[in-house]
């Protein structure tokens, strides 16, 4: 995904940048589908494992950053309601997803919870991107 019509910026925690891209597409006829796409970088962090080892463990796992995405979309909408409701879907994010990206603990905890999975499933999820709702 390229820098190509970024709608927001917001800068969180840990130095922790979350971007909003609208990738809204013509759907059929008049209409569209409205599409944001919010995403963050986060940094792999010796301090969010219990030690070093486990840390070199997970970067090797893992890769040293994790991508976390969140799509806003709606379906079939009329043209003429493009605008509006892009705005209710980063408004909706601001409300409802942006205060959870913005915890002081949000990073390390979506990295341990990814760790923890691919633990699980005994996945090789290098370069994955994660959607974590």
């Amino acid at each position: 995904m390229g820098n190509e019509n970024i709608v927001a910026v917001f800068s969180l925690a840990d130095g922790l940048f979350v971007s909003v891209q609208n990738t809204t597409s013509h759907y059929y006829g008049g209409y569209f589908h409205v599409r944001l796409i919010a995403t963050a970088d986060i940094l792999l962090m010796v301090d969010m494992f219990d030690s070093q080892a486990v840390f070199e463990q997970a970067k090797k796992q893992l890769g040293s950053s994790l991508c976390f995405n969140r799509v806003l979309e709606k379906m079939a909408v009329p043209e003429s309601e493009v605008e509006s409701v892009s705005q209710n879907l980063l408004i909706s994010f601001k409300t409802n997803v942006l205060p959870y990206l913005s915890r002081k603990d949000f990073s390390s905890r979506f990295v341990l919870s990814e760790y923890k999975k691919h633990l699980k499933s005994g996945a090789i999820s290098r370069g994955k991107t994660y959607d974590s709702f």
